[in-house]
């Protein structure tokens, strides 16, 4: 039988580790946001890399503004809903949901105590809903579907409403001939409308790097209408926080230079932190040992990095054209950070055009983003060092 119990590790998207470690200050400008509305528009747009656990710190807003008495909901999106159409049906159905949700709940816990809450707000007489005239009927839809959730949640009692928007980098104004979609200035003429009238309505917007750029063509003044947060990988006393807080109590014995080693490699990333934890844990379970050692992590390295280029890295490239992908290999062999669009175009025989064509599309896949003019960087960590493992096994195919 094991000397370890279960694997206290959690490396998974959106999965909250057994201890989060430096995100303190982010959750507390959020909850300066939530108690300064609705003088004070409560909007956050928290930005990052890929792993940096962003999607976590989403859930602990959730759960802090559900604390404050707010009414929430919690969505992840996806490229299908940068459409006006989408959007609008999407935020329709979930208010739609969240409203069931809490007029149920809430008549259930009178008829428990046997008593009716009576209706101490009323949306038509205590809130007038500005919609602007010149705007389109999505945008209306939209704003009237927010409207109607903070009518019940003022009427229950609650703060207000907050929704919180994962992977929100997917939406963005298209203006092209062909396809004229404008679904995040719908949703921020929405909001911003709302606002104006008083309405504790708050809007979260979590994403990459490229969703500030998005926010700021779609509707200049977003950035005075957000409180930016961008969340960076963790330092190195949070990212050793990270790595031993969830050994507590297991009786694991941990070597001090394997908890440099680790902090080094991981970069500070949680998602990482996570992996090389899990790994370890279940290498010293396979050897029925409970001591973390150097040399176990030099033998569990490989398989570490296996898990790691297979679970969160590969399954980027796989989504791509052959196009796509054969440019971002070519990045591989590119000098970095950052990356260069002119040294990408002395690696490859495709004509410039193309690839400022290819580069363009790496960033609507969420792939890449631009720092400044002609120089990028990945949106995952380490994804450079990816790239070249990648290539080295295409060069042995029968290695691995």
């Amino acid at each position: 039988m094991s000397v370890l119990g279960k694997n206290p590790y959690r490396p998974g998207t959106n999965v909250p580790p057994a201890y989060l470690a430096g995100r303190e200050e982010a959750l507390r400008t959020f909850n300066r946001v939530l108690d300064s509305s609705p003088e004070i528009p409560a909007n956050v747009r928290l930005t990052g890399l890929r792993g940096v656990g962003k999607s976590v710190l989403l859930g602990q807003f959730e759960q802090s503004a559900k604390d404050r008495h707010w009414l929430a909901a919690r969505i992840e999106l996806e490229p299908r809903h940068n459409d006006e159409d989408a959007l609008s049906t999407l935020i329709r159905s979930l208010s739609d949901e969240v409203i069931r949700r809490r007029s149920v709940g809430v008549r259930i816990k009178e008829i428990a105590a046997g008593v009716t809450r009576a209706v101490r707000w009323n949306a038509v007489d205590g809130l007038e809903v500005f919609v602007d005239p010149l705007a389109s009927g999505k945008t209306s839809s939209v704003t009237k579907a927010l409207a109607d959730v903070v009518e019940v949640a003022l009427n229950h009692g609650d703060a207000g409403f907050v929704l919180l928007l994962d992977e929100a980098q997917v939406l963005f104004d298209d203006h092209r001939a062909k396809r004229q979609e404008h679904p995040l200035s719908m949703l921020i003429s929405a909001v911003a409308g709302l606002q104006s009238t008083g309405a504790p309505v708050a809007l979260v917007l979590c994403g990459l790097p490229t969703l500030q750029a998005n926010l700021l063509r779609a509707r200049t003044y977003t950035e005075r209408m957000f409180t930016g947060e961008r969340i960076e990988s963790l330092d190195a006393d949070s990212a050793q926080q990270a790595f031993l807080r969830p050994l507590d109590g297991s009786g694991v014995t941990v070597e001090s230079n394997l908890v440099a080693q680790v902090i080094e490699e991981v970069d500070g990333y949680p998602y990482f932190i996570q992996l090389w934890g899990a790994e370890l844990w279940e290498a010293a379970r396979d050897r029925e040992t409970a001591a973390f050692s150097v040399e176990l992590l030099e033998s569990t390295r490989p398989r570490i990095y296996r898990r790691l280029d297979r679970d969160f890295y590969e399954g980027r490239l796989a989504t791509l054209t052959a196009a796509e992908q054969d440019l971002l290999l070519t990045s591989g062999m590119a000098q970095y950070p950052p990356l260069h669009v002119a040294d990408l175009r002395t690696r490859t025989p495709k004509s410039e055009k193309y690839v400022n064509v290819l580069v363009g599309r790496l960033v609507e896949a969420g792939v890449i983003y631009r720092e400044a003019k002609g120089t990028y960087r990945y949106t995952a960590p380490q994804f450079h060092e990816f790239l070249q493992r990648h290539l080295e096994r295409q060069s042995r195919p029968n290695r691995d």
